[in-house]
């Protein structure tokens, strides 16, 4: 995956690779993400991608769009923005998946009220040598708590690791204010409503999902897949592209 970067200027088209994060344009760290595509998908995944064939890459892209089209929409609304279904100019903005996922995380956020420290803040770390962005650090109740939003349909092993990493990154550069839970705020939970005995934050079709295991024991997984993600990319670099922005017959 490319990000897309126009420098007028210079007359150049700067597509980067978003695998990995940099911080001077020379050392650079795969994400966390990246790393995480070490840990075996499993062969119920597996077996679906081979029954649909090349349909299923095209099936994880179009997932892959409705995820960060809704990232995009919530970081705009925390931010102060209206968002709208539909735009005087372009028409239709998001399909009625994307929009039912914003929806409720509005649900999700006029319930809970968290307190907004971080959102969609990218960290580096040169300690632990990664990179990524975390969605939103708030405070719930007196706590601090490191939250990812997902629009998959179940949420996953990968997930939850991930949420360490970050919590690590953030702790890291942060050592008065620590991460003290994680969640995963899930737009596709199979939930009817609020949470009858009050334990669980949660409502229709959203709910705060946290981690089995502590965020120090699914650090040390992140750990062993590092390792093992090393081992496969002793010489990683980014795919970085750059191309001239016009062109002109001579």
């Amino acid at each position: 995956m490319k990000a897309v970067f126009h420098n007028q200027e210079a007359q150049q088209i700067n597509f980067l690779d978003k695998r990995y994060y940099t911080k001077d344009n020379v050392t650079y760290y795969p994400s966390v993400t990246t790393v995480l595509d070490a840990l075996p998908k499993g062969f119920a995944l597996e077996q679906w991608k081979k029954d649909l064939g090349h349909n299923a890459d095209l099936v994880l892209e179009r997932a892959a769009k409705e995820g960060s089209n809704v990232h995009d929409a919530i970081d705009s609304y925390l931010h102060g923005a209206e968002i709208r279904w539909m735009d005087e100019t372009i028409g239709v903005c998001y399909n009625m998946s994307e929009w039912i996922s914003i929806l409720r995380f509005v649900d999700f956020f006029e319930t809970v009220q968290p307190e907004i420290i971080a959102t969609e803040l990218t960290m580096i770390s040169d300690l632990h040598r990664i990179g990524g962005t975390t969605d939103l650090v708030c405070m719930i109740n007196g706590e601090v708590w490191l939250l990812d939003y997902k629009t998959s349909n179940s949420v996953y092993e990968s997930q939850e690791i991930q949420t360490a990493a970050y919590s690590t990154m953030w702790n890291e550069s942060h050592p008065d204010l620590q991460i003290q839970r994680t969640g995963i705020v899930h737009l596709k939970a199979k939930t009817r409503g609020a949470d009858k005995t009050g334990k669980k934050m949660q409502g229709k079709g959203w709910q705060v999902v946290e981690p089995d295991r502590s965020i120090s024991e699914n650090w040390e997984l992140f750990l062993h897949l590092r390792a093992v993600w090393d081992r496969c990319n002793p010489d990683y670099r980014p795919d970085n592209i750059t191309m001239p922005d016009r062109v002109k017959r001579k």
